[in-house]
């Protein structure tokens, strides 16, 4: 059994992540321009946060455990993917 500790902290993580997309969604916000933001750049993360899914799926059926792992990583997509719809909704009319 995993201590109640580690769990916590495991989740902890995760919001402490989610604290680092703050700066940017707020850039976007009030300047409601995303022509400092790489589209590609984003896209990127989206593939890689898929992966670290995958991980910690693949780690939970195998160990019986990770749960907190799985919590983190859909956060950090869902986070990634709210980052790429303020970059599509603020990208200006030339495009």
């Amino acid at each position: 059994m995993i201590p109640e500790i580690v769990v916590k902290s495991q989740l902890a993580v995760s919001f402490v992540a989610l604290s680092a997309y703050f700066p940017q969604w707020i850039k976007l916000l009030r300047t409601k321009s995303r022509d400092d933001i790489s589209l590609r750049s984003w896209c990127f993360w989206v593939v890689f946060s898929s992966l670290a899914i995958y991980y910690a799926i693949v780690q939970f059926l195998l160990n019986g455990r990770g749960w907190p792992l799985i919590i983190s990583s859909l956060i950090s997509l869902g986070s990634i993917l709210f980052t790429i719809f303020l970059i599509v909704r603020y990208r200006s009319k030339k495009e």
